[in-house]
């Protein structure tokens, strides 16, 4: 045979056996050097001798091309050949397929239902231009770093100037405004910021323009910018409106722009807002001067270039400089940053990194599940995996072929699970809690569809590839005698099978003491005494325009006549005024000092929780009186300033002492530095959250410290509908122009309080029961085809005299081995699983033993349920039938 085809044929045998393409350059190399030495031996020089070689052996890189180009044809043709072999297995048990098919959707469409949420929560970045370089700036005490506060306008200002970190810096603070003149008075909330807000977004305004420096000073004129959805609602999208003006608490501002909807800040959760330069505010404007305040959230956006441990060594220098220049009001702060995305999610990260593990969990679950399945199928395939091995199918096209049936049924489990996620999403966004920070919408997008491809690639390797490997290594013989009927088992399959029904309960505890740990968790926290009465109680807030109600004493006098006019109408008597509401309207912390007392160290503070109430309020909202006396209509602007504490303050700051009597400088207007003497005690309410020991509260008469505005309480026996419509009423016979927000109540307001623990509680809870589920078919499928399998044992067992319950008790210890090895599995997966979530939980341990043990008690109650029903067919064996049958 002449060399060139010699080379043919080697490179043909390499082809066929898949060897590397480096292999095939070595053996080439070997026969030009080989070729090479017979010309030298013919007399030619070294180099003519090279160079003839290279000659001869010069068409093998086309060849070796039409070796690449036939490979890659073959590869398809099999790929393709396998997958319609694949289809036409599952036609063959369409049932099998229906349920693989089914088990991997709810697997595959709840994790990429609950990833949508932790992807546009967590992980996609905000929808601001290089938003990696936006950073939240915040002041804290030095001794209490966990409390992240604003900046004062005049240190925000120094900040600005002084700062060679950032490109931009800019300060924000939000509440809400009256909109009036088109339509019904409505609430708008609106964001107060410095003139060079929008720069540091980078974001520009799809009609009109954004605010200049010069509109950020006092004195300058009104303008305001909108939001796209109020553009569209209340203007119709009128592009003239752009130098109009609008009335917001009925003082004119001229609209100079509107920007696109989506962008939102800080007002993460609302479409409709505005935007108004900090000296036009009449709440905020009023506050440029004080250097001692916190009230402005600051964010800055770094420069290129800067590293996070630059800027941070800035800005302690900076804190130092302001603490020396200033003491009495920065002495003893700090100054840090942390990136905006990671201020924007705040604690939900934790709770939604926990619901995706737990999803992941579900998942796991479903493919063992489908895994014992293909196994319990190998028995029935034995015979056809033996003929192939004898037709010359090696071990690697036997797995090939397999994993090609897997991968068929993950994709299909795939797109089904894909549908599943897109209903999902659609009743999470519905369910999620209105606390959740949703900056960027939550959807099916390309990422999160890869992520779903992803999964099934990953579900089709981890269902296909035990049961292929277990397939692909039985012998000839012991397939051709399994293959002929159903009795045989082998011990290595019934141990597989065993071992992933075990590892079955093991994931499905790990869930069920979780969700159990989070169930016993928000039963505790709903089961807290907020302090106060919860039914029949109905809250609302009417704000009162600056502009209109410039004075406390009109504020006050709108209160007094607006609870005079709801006290008049049948069932409304008690009713009373209270800013801020519990639970409701978050909180007003002050610093005060004790008269008498020395002052506290620099850097410190006493503080307390700041409410202002008409003197029903303590009725209206049974809270009691533990002390002293309650305010009454003597507790007016022109009497001596008087407040009452709470039980928690008595405790905290007079320890061993009666507080009645003592007297407290709070520093807050109207009267900052009159003293107030302490003349009565209450009781404790939560006024933060349910999950949160109440601490030290002050209440102080509305009549001597009233609000531009007034939230009414009214307790009453008629219905809600029926309240709201009589505070609507007597609100609009003193201004018509006074809308009636935040209607509620105080029920549903406890109810919101909650919505984050109960939204990760349910979801949890369902992922739990879907585990549960698939554990109690996992074990039955189990169960069942080892007794379908033992049927011939069973049946010589009843032939010699073994009694029913002998069978029961057979099959039964089997089920038991099973649900007692995944609970040996389970038990330190679940406790590591439990300190996780430690965080989370409230008045609850995360090693509680209750929940423990009844968790391990379902899951071997539920595992003997579903051993019972195969249990049951086998005490019915008729041993002729089973041995006629064999």
């Amino acid at each position: 045979m002449s060399w060139p085809a010699s080379l043919r044929l080697f490179a043909s045998a390499l082809f066929r056996r898949s060897r590397v393409e480096s292999e095939m350059d070595e053996e080439l190399a070997s026969h030009i050097r080989d070729r090479a030495a017979d010309h030298v031996r013919e007399g030619m020089s070294a180099g003519e001798a090279a160079r003839k070689a290279r000659l001869e052996f010069g068409g093998y890189q086309k060849f070796k091309e039409e070796c690449r180009e036939a490979a890659g044809v073959h590869f398809l043709e099999t790929l393709a050949q396998d997958t319609r072999y694949a289809f036409r297995t599952l036609r063959k048990a369409p049932g099998f397929a229906a349920v693989a098919i089914l088990t991997l959707a709810i697997g595959i469409g709840a994790n990429t239902a609950i990833f949508s949420v932790v992807y546009a929560i967590l992980l996609k970045p905000l929808p601001y231009a290089h938003s990696e370089q936006l950073f939240n700036v915040f002041q804290r005490e030095s001794h209490d770093e966990s409390v992240r506060t604003g900046f004062s306008y005049p240190n925000f200002s120094d900040l600005r100037e002084q700062s060679h970190i950032f490109s931009d810096v800019a300060g924000v603070q939000r509440h809400e405004l009256t909109l009036t003149g088109h339509g019904e008075p409505q609430v708008i909330s609106t964001s107060v910021v410095t003139s060079d807000f929008f720069s540091v977004f980078c974001e520009n305004p799809i009609v009109g323009r954004v605010f200049v420096p010069e509109e950020g000073k006092v004195g300058a004129p009104a303008v305001v910018i909108l939001s796209e959805g109020l553009w569209r609602s209340s203007f119709g999208a009128d592009p003239g409106v752009i130098g109009t003006s609008i009335d917001l608490d009925k003082r004119s501002f001229t609209i100079v722009g509107v920007v696109p909807t989506g962008f939102r800040f800080p007002s993460l959760t609302k479409s409709e807002q505005i935007w108004i330069p900090r000296s036009q505010d009449p709440l905020f404007g009023s506050w440029l001067a004080r250097r001692g305040g916190h009230w402005l959230q600051v964010t800055g956006r770094l420069r290129p270039g800067i590293s996070r441990s630059q800027a941070q060594a800035e800005l302690s220098a900076f804190a130092s400089r302001s603490a020396k220049d200033f003491p009495a009001e920065n002495d003893g702060w700090e100054i840090g940053m942390i990136p905006l995305q990671q201020m924007i999610v705040g604690d939900v990260k934790s709770a939604l990194l926990v619901l995706l593990g737990a999803v992941g969990l579900v998942l796991l679950i479903a493919c063992t599940n489908i895994a014992n399945l293909l196994l319990s199928r190998a028995t029935s395939r034995a015979k056809e995996i033996a003929l192939r091995a004898t037709l010359g199918a090696g071990r690697a096209r036997i797995i090939r072929q397999l994993l090609s049936e897997t991968a068929v049924l993950s994709l299909l489990g795939g797109l089904a699970g894909i549908f599943l996620a897109y209903a999902g999403v659609r009743g999470l966004s519905s369910f999620l809690p209105a606390t959740l920070p949703q900056v960027n919408e939550i959807r099916v997008d390309h990422f999160v569809l890869g992520f779903a491809f992803f999964l099934s690639a990953f579900a089709g390797a981890a269902v296909g590839l035990v049961p292929a490997f277990y397939m692909s290594n039985s012998s000839l013989q012991t397939g051709l005698r399994e293959g002929g009927g159903r009795s045989g088992q082998s011990s290595g399959g019934r141990r597989a099978r065993g071992f992933l029904a075990a590892a079955e309960i093991a994931l499905a505890m790990v869930l069920l003491v979780t969700a159990g740990l989070l169930m016993r968790s928000f039963v505790a926290l709903t089961a807290v005494n907020p302090g106060f009465q919860v039914q029949k109680i109905v809250k609302a807030d009417i704000s009162l325009p600056r502009a209109q109600y410039a004075t406390p004493q009109q504020w006050n006098s709108f209160a007094d006549n607006l609870l005079a006019g709801i006290k008049s109408e049948p069932g409304l008597q008690d009713s009373a005024v209270a800013i801020p509401m519990p639970l409701a309207d978050g909180q007003v912390n002050l610093a005060f000092e004790i008269e008498g007392r020395p002052p506290v160290s620099a850097g410190s503070s006493l503080t307390a929780d700041y409410v202002s109430v008409s003197p029903d309020y303590f009725h209206v909202m049974g809270i009691p009186l533990l002390g002293g006396r309650t305010f009454d209509q003597r507790d007016d602007f022109s009497s001596p300033r008087v407040t009452l504490i709470n039980r928690a303050m008595a405790r905290t700051y007079f320890p061993h002492q009666d507080p009645v009597g003592q007297r407290l400088v709070f520093g807050f207007p109207p009267d900052a530095d009159a003293p107030r003497e302490i003349v009565g005690i209450v009781g404790d309410v939560h006024d933060v959250s349910l999950g949160e020991d109440p601490g030290p509260m002050m209440y102080v008469p509305y009549a001597q410290a009233p609000f531009p505005g007034a939230g009414v309480v009214v307790k009453s026996t008629l219905s809600a509908a029926s309240v709201t419509a009589a505070i609507r009423q007597e609100v609009a016979k003193h201004d018509k122009d006074l809308p009636v927000s935040d209607v509620a109540q105080m029920s549903k307001v406890i109810e919101e309080s909650v919505a984050q623990p109960r939204f990760r509680t349910f979801l949890l809870a369902l992922f739990a029961a879907i585990a549960l589920a698939l554990a109690a078919i996992g074990i039955f499928g189990v169960i069942s085809y080892s007794v379908s399998c033992r049927r011939q044992e069973i049946g010589i067992r009843v032939a010699l005299g073994a009694s029913r319950r002998a069978i029961l008790r057979m099959v039964l210890r089997e089920t038991l081995f099973i649900a007692v090895a995944g609970l040996a599995l389970g038990v330190p997966c679940a406790l590591a699983a439990s300190r996780l979530l430690g965080h989370l939980l409230f008045n609850v341990s995360p090693n509680d033993p209750l929940t423990l043990f009844a968790v391990a008690l379902a899951l071997v109650a539920i595992a003997v349920l579903a051993g019972y029903i195969p249990a049951r067919r086998a005490m019915r064996t008729d041993p002729m039938i089973a041995l006629r049958h064999e």
